[in-house]
């Protein structure tokens, strides 16, 4: 069976199987309280509400059997970080190019919402930050700048008349 979890910050993740919330919980990122549905239903119940996720709970449980357990079936593998190019592209939008900037601050923002969801590397979180609020100003700063210009032409279009 598959379920999406809800998580604090009202963020969807799934579908995930018994596995996956069985590592989740002796992560500590899910409880009995969290809030999950079945892919069938559109109800968000408490996991305590689910015998079969409940049995997950207890210590003695483990996963589901898919294959025969690793030496390092504890480790997370987490997809890469796009940290660099975040950054790069924050400092392009300030320097020279705000396209650069709109795409920091989208790339950033799905990065970060990704490393706390726990499905990207969390060493890359304070580069990808850096580059998102990089790009924020490339953004504003080019926003600013245009205002100004447009004032600009408007007083002199008006001083002409």
């Amino acid at each position: 069976m598959q379920y999406y979890f809800k998580a604090s910050d009202e963020n969807e993740y799934g579908p995930i199987g018994e596995g996956e919330i069985h590592a989740w919980l002796q992560q500590g990122r899910m409880n009995q309280g969290s809030m999950v549905r079945a892919v069938d239903s559109e109800e968000w119940r408490p996991l305590s509400d689910y015998p079969e996720l409940m049995a997950l709970l207890s210590p003695s449980s483990s996963a589901p059997p898919s294959s025969t357990p690793s030496p390092q079936a504890d480790v997370k593998h987490y997809a890469p970080h796009q940290g660099a190019m975040v950054l790069t592209f924050g400092i392009l939008s300030i320097a020279c190019c705000f396209p650069f900037g709109i795409a920091a601050w989208i790339i950033g923002n799905g990065d970060l919402k990704k490393i706390d969801a726990g499905m990207m590397d969390p060493a890359g979180r304070g580069i990808t930050n850096a580059g998102k609020i990089c790009g924020m100003i490339g953004v504003i700063l080019t926003a600013v700048g245009c205002g100004f210009q447009l004032i600009m032409f408007i007083i002199g279009a008006a001083s002409e008349m």
